[in-house]
This record gives C-alpha cells, sequence and structure tokens, in this order.
C-alpha cells in the first residue's frame, strides 16, 4: 500500500488523535500518570526553588538538560488551588452538564408511546387506553400482553344496532379472525413526542425512531475531527462557546420543525456542533489546574456530566411535550456566550500560539487567588521555553508514522495485534451497552422518566468507584470484572418474573453501574497495554471501532420491536459477558513502566 493512498486513512486518525489525547490525558491524570509520562517520553529534570524574602517570592529555575526550561506544570504547583480556579472549573462543569442533553435528547423526544387502535364502535366519549373489553376488539401480543398498536378486528355490520341503550357495543360483531390496520388511534399518555406530532405510527415505522439517535451518532462521529481542527486552531474556548451556543440555537429551531426529516436534519446539526464541546471543557479545566489537583479536579468535573441527563429526565417528566422541553433545556446554553469575558483560553494553547502576554495574566489571576504574585522571571522563562520546544515539536510532525511504517510495525507483533483486535472488540461491546442501557430505560417497565434518571445518576457513584478500584486492585480484574457484572445484571433482568419490578430495576440499574466502570477504565488500560510510538495511533483505532457501537445502540430498540423487548437486553448481557473473558487476556498494567517500544509492550505484565 503507498503513502499516498494512505493519506486519507492517516488524516482520519490524526484527527481522532487529538481528541483521543486529551481523553487519555484526563484519565492518567486521574491516576497521577501523567507527570510519570511525562518524565519517560521528555526525559526532564527540572526543580524550582522558592526563597522567601520578606512578603516577595522569587521563583529561580535552573535547567538541567540543555535545551528544557521549566514548564506550565511546575509553576501551577507552585501556586496550588485557589478560588479563581475552583471557579472556573466549577463553570466548566455547567458546560459538561449542559453538553449531555445533544447526546441523549433524542431518548427523550423520539420515545415510543403506548397507543392503540380506536374503535369507533366501542370508544366512545373521552375513550381510556386499556378498558375492560379491549381484548374482545383488538388483537393482542402473546409475549408482552401488550395490545398491537395499528391493528383491531374486522368489524362485520348487522342489522341490531350497533350500540345498546347504555352505550356498549356489539362484541359479537366482531370477527376475531380477521384483522385490519386503524388511521386514529387512542394514546395511553399525554405526553407528545415526535410519534403523535409527525405521525410516526405503527411497527412498520419504528426504524424512523431508532434513526434519530443513529443520525446523532453519525453527527459526533462527524463533528469530533472537526472539533479537534478548530480547536487546535482557534482555540479550546472558542470551540467550548461556539459549539455550546450553535447547540442552543440549532436545539431550539429543532423544537420548531413541522415534519420529521426537518427534525432530523436539526437533530445531525445540533449533533455536530454539540459533539466536541465535552473534550474541550475538560481539557480547559484541567490546564488550569497543577498535576496534583488533576485528580480531585477531574472526579468532581466528571460528575457533572450525567447530572445533565437527570435534569433533562426531571424535565421531560414535569412538561410531557418535547417541543417545550427543548427549549427549557437548549435556551439557558446561549448564557455561555457570557463565558468570553470571563473564562480564560487554555494556557497551554496559548503557550503553542506565543501568545505569552495572555497567558501570563492568568496566571496572574491564578497567582493573586492563591494569595501569591507572579514573578517577573516566570514570564522570560516561559518565552524561553516557548522557543526551546519549537524545534522537538516540528520533529515529532517530521517524523510522524506514516501508514505504511504504522501498518508493518502493528502486524509485525502478533501480540501487539492481538491486543488491538480484542480492545477495539471492548470498547464497541462498552458504547453499545453503555448507550443501549440509557436508551431502553425508557422502555423498561415503570416511569420511564424515573427510569431514565436513574440511569443516568448512577454513573456518579460508578466512576468514583472505578477510580478507587484502579488504584487498588488490578487495572485487568477491575476491566474484566466490570464487563462481567455488567453481563450478569443484564442476563438477570430478563430471568426475573414481571411482578418483581424493584429486583429487575435494581439488576438493570447495576447493569449500567458496571458498564460505566468499564467504561472508565477501558480509557486508562488503552493507553497503557500500547507502546509510546503507537500509542495514540492504535488508541484512535480502537475508539473509532467503539464509535460504531454508539451507532448501533438507538438500533436496539428496533429489535426489539420485532423480536421481543427481551432481546436487546440479552444482547449486552452475552456480548459483556463475552468481552469480560477476552479480558482476562489483557496484560496487567498497574504500577508497570510505560513501554516506550514494541518490543517493551510485548512484555507488559510479565516482569
Amino acid at each position: 500500500m503507498s503513502k499516498r493512498k494512505c493519506n486519507p486513512i492517516l488524516e482520519m486518525f490524526n484527527k481522532k488523535q487529538k481528541k483521543d489525547q486529551n481523553d487519555v490525558n484526563h484519565h492518567l491524570a486521574s491516576l497521577s500518570l501523567v507527570k510519570s509520562v511525562k518524565n519517560q517520553e521528555l526525559q526532564l529534570e527540572k526543580y524550582i526553588i522558592f526563597e522567601g524574602k520578606g512578603d516577595e517570592e522569587e521563583l529561580k529555575y535552573q535547567e538541567v538538560n540543555s535545551g528544557e526550561i521549566m514548564d506550565l506544570d511546575e509553576i501551577l504547583s507552585n501556586f496550588g488551588l485557589g478560588s479563581y480556579q475552583v471557579t472556573i472549573c466549577a463553570l466548566m462543569g455547567l458546560v459538561l452538564m449542559y453538553s449531555n442533553v445533544s447526546p441523549l435528547s433524542y431518548a427523550i423526544t423520539a420515545s415510543d408511546l403506548k397507543y392503540r387502535c380506536e374503535v369507533p364502535q366501542c370508544d366512545f366519549e373521552n375513550p381510556i387506553y386499556d378498558p375492560v373489553w379491549l381484548n374482545r376488539v383488538v388483537p393482542f401480543k402473546e409475549k408482552n400482553i401488550q395490545p398491537y398498536k395499528c391493528l383491531k378486528y374486522h368489524y362485520r355490520q348487522t342489522n341490531e344496532s350497533d350500540v345498546s341503550a347504555n352505550n356498549t357495543c356489539n362484541f359479537e360483531a366482531f370477527d376475531v379472525n380477521s384483522k385490519e390496520k386503524c388511521n386514529k388511534w387512542v394514546f395511553g399518555e399525554t405526553e407528545r413526542t415526535i410519534v403523535n406530532d409527525f405521525g410516526i405510527m405503527c411497527e412498520e415505522n419504528k426504524w424512523k425512531l431508532s434513526m434519530v439517535g443513529t443520525v446523532n451518532s453519525i453527527g459526533q462521529f462527524v463533528g469530533i475531527p472537526l472539533a479537534g481542527f478548530i480547536s487546535d486552531k482557534y482555540g479550546r474556548k472558542f470551540i467550548l462557546i461556539i459549539g455550546s451556543v450553535s447547540s442552543a440555537i440549532l436545539g431550539t429551531v429543532r423544537s420548531f420543525t413541522t415534519d420529521y426529516y426537518s427534525f432530523l436534519l436539526f437533530e445531525l446539526l445540533d449533533s455536530i456542533a454539540s459533539s466536541g464541546v465535552y473534550a474541550a471543557t475538560f481539557v480547559l479545566g484541567l490546564e488550569l489546574v497543577s498535576p496534583e489537583s488533576r485528580a480531585t479536579v477531574s472526579t468532581l468535573m466528571g460528575c457533572f456530566y450525567p447530572m445533565g441527563a437527570v435534569i433533562m429526565g426531571f424535565a421531560a417528566y414535569m412538561i410531557l411535550d418535547w417541543r417545550i422541553m427543548l427549549r427549557v433545556l437548549y435556551l439557558p446554553g446561549l448564557l455561555i456566550l457570557g463565558y468570553a469575558w470571563y473564562v480564560p483560553e487554555s494556557m497551554r494553547w496559548l503557550q503553542t500560539q506565543n501568545r505569552i502576554e495572555e497567558m501570563a495574566k492568568v496566571l496572574s489571576k491564578v497567582a493573586e487567588s492563591n494569595g501569591k504574585t507572579l514573578p517577573p522571571s516566570v514570564k522570560e522563562a516561559l518565552i524561553a521555553n516557548t522557543k526551546a520546544n519549537a524545534n522537538p515539536t516540528n520533529e515529532a510532525d517530521e517524523h510522524q508514522l506514516s501508514c505504511s511504517r504504522l501498518m508493518s510495525k502493528i502486524f509485525s507483533s502478533k501480540e501487539i495485534f492481538l491486543r488491538l483486535i480484542n480492545c477495539s472488540f471492548c470498547w464497541t461491546t462498552i458504547t453499545l451497552v453503555y448507550y443501549g442501557l440509557s436508551l431502553t430505560s425508557v422502555e423498561f417497565s415503570g416511569n420511564k422518566y424515573l427510569n431514565f434518571m436513574l440511569v443516568n445518576i448512577v454513573e456518579v457513584p460508578a466512576f468514583l468507584t472505578s477510580w478507587y478500584f484502579m488504584e487498588h486492585f488490578s487495572r485487568r480484574n477491575t476491566q474484566a470484572f466490570s464487563f462481567l457484572f455488567s453481563g450478569i445484571g443484564c442476563i438477570m433482568v430478563n430471568l426475573i418474573p414481571t411482578d418483581y419490578l424493584s429486583v429487575k430495576l435494581f439488576l438493570f440499574l447495576s447493569s449500567k453501574y458496571a458498564i460505566t466502570m468499564a467504561f472508565n477504565t477501558m480509557y486508562v488500560f488503552t493507553a497503557e497495554m500500547f507502546p509510546t510510538e503507537l500509542r495514540m495511533s492504535l488508541f484512535g483505532i480502537a475508539s473509532m471501532f467503539g464509535r460504531m457501537g454508539s451507532m448501533f445502540a438507538p438500533q436496539m430498540s428496533l429489535l426489539g420491536a420485532y423480536f421481543g423487548q427481551y432481546v436487546p437486553i440479552l444482547l449486552f448481557g452475552i456480548i459483556s459477558f463475552v468481552a469480560g473473558a477476552l479480558a482476562f487476556l489483557f496484560p496487567e498494567t498497574k504500577d508497570q513502566k510505560l513501554p516506550d517500544t514494541v518490543k517493551q509492550a510485548e512484555f507488559v505484565g510479565e516482569v
């Protein structure tokens, strides 16, 4: 394969790497690994000496390796964590909370409803969904004892009056051996979704509802690399504000659409606009604090994200109208425009753009909020560091892996190749089950809004638990048992009788809890098992396969419509169980030196 022909593949990987690098850095920071990565890959040895002189502190630095001068992490480590940083990170948390509306809003707006055929001969004034005589005029499904949504028994005209004196219909006139479709319905809920607004009735139109979620995932697939390019060129703050405000406008416009295809178009545009907000927001917040504070800040910021879905579920429960719900949730996003005047740009991005004056102003605010001052020598050091790092950056670009070299290195090692296949399968499983359970919650027995809120709020303790287990137990066991417990929970949901609804709900939530742990663990595990020279390329390949899972997840409801509601959850359980078994084949990476070469990676976990 020629290098020229591989260029499109390389470009795709490189764009993914920009976003994936941010994600990896975030999760590695949570485990205090960022510093070790920097030490191993950059071979830096730097020291900062502070000498108290009255009320002033003088920052002195010395260069140990030629061309390497103290960096931003060392400066921030001296300042600590002050009120300015906490305030900015809290504002970032609010954006993260808002950014979870776009990826999951279709679970409410495109959710199916309970309805049945209207029977004019029996449904009089104010008809109800489930009258006692319903099974005599409408056929029922045998599997879940629910009426068919678009079928009714054929009514034969008789000489007798169709309606008796007490407004009861003539049941004998319905032929139970002959069915026919209807064009009017009686709904069991007062909620309005695109189902009753756009007339998306009956099983043959179910694909239109699942297609909304697939289009949303396609928008993310397109938007993430696009946002990475824009973020690198115009800054993290730019994509945070533009992405959020554009999403707010597009989401609001979507609430005014009058037909299914215009709704689908704005769903796609909203997904593209908002897809890069999460990564840009997280990176901007983490780059404002020292490495010692990143574990705490990243954990707390991460807890904001699922709360956005919880608030959305509560708003849907209170409003029961998808149009008003979207306006209530999206319009506050316009307030993020005000971040332009208070939230600083990423200091690391400013440094790469050689905008040291702006970077120094941000550092001054950080220092001031911590009761310190920024010595003039720091600005000079930052300028020197920018110049010193200019050449290594250019060299890295020049020596970027060609497509042929990348493929050669992957296929030259049987261990790395098999590990990549296994890792890609695990990523696909995670996204399929993670998003699939969130979407299935609205079709689960009981109050769908409560289920939706519970299945998202359970991510908060799951996020904290995964961090604890990775710190105190092996990576491999944490990954494998997270998969296994999620699989067991999904399978058990189908084995518990419907009378034990609380037990089924507990198992359902336990499955989401476990797969969330698997999701958080997989970020770190993937980064640790591959060599430095291929790490981001292989991470990009694995996570790209993961996007396939999020695309297929919305189609699981369509699978349930044709084969039974138990089928999607059973599939989630089986595939999670298989991934859990395969995870035991991964090498153990906890407390292991990050491999730099393919040969080192082959022996990870054996020492």
